[in-house]
């Protein structure tokens, strides 16, 4: 199990089935403040994917977002989530 720190790295995806394609965005960032129940991460890339296609590729994003813990998985592995669900989920 890996535990947030600070600078750390981090994936954030969130993505929904649309017919047989699937419909996704990715954001990538970096954890700046580390809670005992959350963590703030500077989002600094984006991509948005439909199907295999990029629709869209953001940089240079620099806006920081909350992401407050959900479970401990069955792996092991912590799932965070951000608010109402709009940058999507980080497992560490």
């Amino acid at each position: 199990m890996t535990k947030a720190q600070v600078g750390m790295k981090v994936e954030a995806y969130k993505g929904d089935c649309i017919g047989i394609l699937i419909q996704s965005t990715t954001w990538q960032g970096e954890i700046v403040k580390v809670n005992k129940k959350s963590i703030r991460v500077r989002l600094d890339e984006s991509t948005s994917r439909f199907g295999s296609k990029v629709t869209s590729h953001w940089e240079n994003l620099g806006t920081e977002k909350p992401y407050r813990f959900v479970k401990t998985l069955k792996d092991g592995r912590s799932l965070y989530r951000s608010e109402s669900d709009l940058y999507g989920c980080i497992t560490l």
